[in-house]
C-alpha cells in the first residue's frame, strides 16, 4: 500500500489530484480544532478568529471532490490505483468528522460562556488535550503526508491511552459515582468536550492505520497477527 500511494507522486492524474485534496483537508480540520480548543477553554465564550461552520462547508466540499475525483479516475481506466482509490474513499469520511467535532466544541463553547476548567479532572484533560490537539493532529498529518509506516505506529501506539483516559472521566461524571466540585453545567459541557476529543482521536487513529494495515483493517489498531 505504502509504494501505491508514493506512486501517486510522479502522476499527474486525478487521483493525486485527490491525495493533495485530502491533505488540504488535514490541514484545514487541524486549524479548525486549534481554534475550537482555543474558544472553549482559552476564552470566556467568545468566538474563535476562524469561520468554523464556513470551514466546515469548505471541507464537505473537498470531501466530494475527493469522491469524485476517485470515480472519474477510475472510470477512465486506473485500474492500477484501485487500492490507493478505495483507501482515499474511506478515510476522508474520518477527516470529514474530525471537522464536525471541532463544529461542536464551537457549539459547546458558546453555550458554555466561562472558559471551561476541568476541576479535578484539569491535570488529566490537559494530557489528553496534548496528545490529541497538541501533538496527533500536526504529527499526524506530516506522517501521512511522507508515509512513514514506522511513526505512524509508534503514534498509534502512543495515543492508545486517550479513549481508556476519556472513558474515565465521562463515566465518573454520568454517573455520579464521585462527588465533583463543579457546576452541574459544567459538568455536563466537560463531559461533552471530552468525548469529542476522544472521537477526534479515534478518527485519526482510523487514518493512520490506513498507513499500517491493510485495507481490511483500516480502522483496527492491530494489523491481524
Amino acid at each position: 500500500m505504502l509504494k501505491a500511494f508514493l506512486s501517486l507522486f510522479h502522476k499527474e492524474n486525478l487521483l493525486e489530484q485527490a491525495l493533495q485534496d485530502t491533505t488540504t483537508m488535514l490541514e484545514q480540520t487541524e486549524r479548525m480544532v486549534h481554534a475550537a480548543r482555543e474558544s472553549l477553554r482559552d476564552t470566556d465564550g467568545t468566538l474563535p478568529d476562524l469561520d468554523i461552520r464556513q470551514m466546515d462547508q469548505v471541507v464537505n466540499r473537498y470531501e466530494s471532490e475527493v469522491r469524485r475525483k476517485v470515480f472519474n479516475h477510475l472510470s477512465m481506466g486506473g485500474k492500477d490505483e484501485v487500492y490507493p482509490s478505495l483507501v482515499l474513499i474511506s478515510i476522508i469520511i474520518d477527516v470529514e468528522r474530525v471537522g464536525d467535532y471541532a463544529k461542536n466544541i464551537v457549539e459547546l463553547g458558546s453555550e458554555h460562556a466561562p472558559r471551561l476548567r476541568g476541576g479535578p479532572f484539569e491535570a488529566e484533560l490537559a494530557r489528553i488535550e496534548g496528545l490529541v490537539v497538541g501533538r496527533l493532529l500536526g504529527e499526524g498529518r506530516a506522517i501521512f503526508r511522507s508515509h512513514d509506516q514506522a511513526a505512524a505506529a509508534r503514534l498509534i501506539q502512543d495515543a492508545g491511552w486517550v479513549n481508556p483516559a476519556c472513558d474515565r472521566i465521562t463515566n465518573l461524571l454520568a454517573s455520579g459515582q464521585a462527588a465533583v466540585d463543579l457546576p452541574a453545567q459544567t459538568q455536563v459541557a466537560l463531559a461533552l468536550y471530552v468525548r469529542y476529543l476522544k472521537r477526534i482521536n479515534s478518527h485519526w487513529l482510523n487514518i493512520l492505520t490506513s498507513l499500517v494495515n491493510p485495507f481490511d483493517r483500516i480502522g483496527f489498531r492491530r494489523a491481524p497477527q
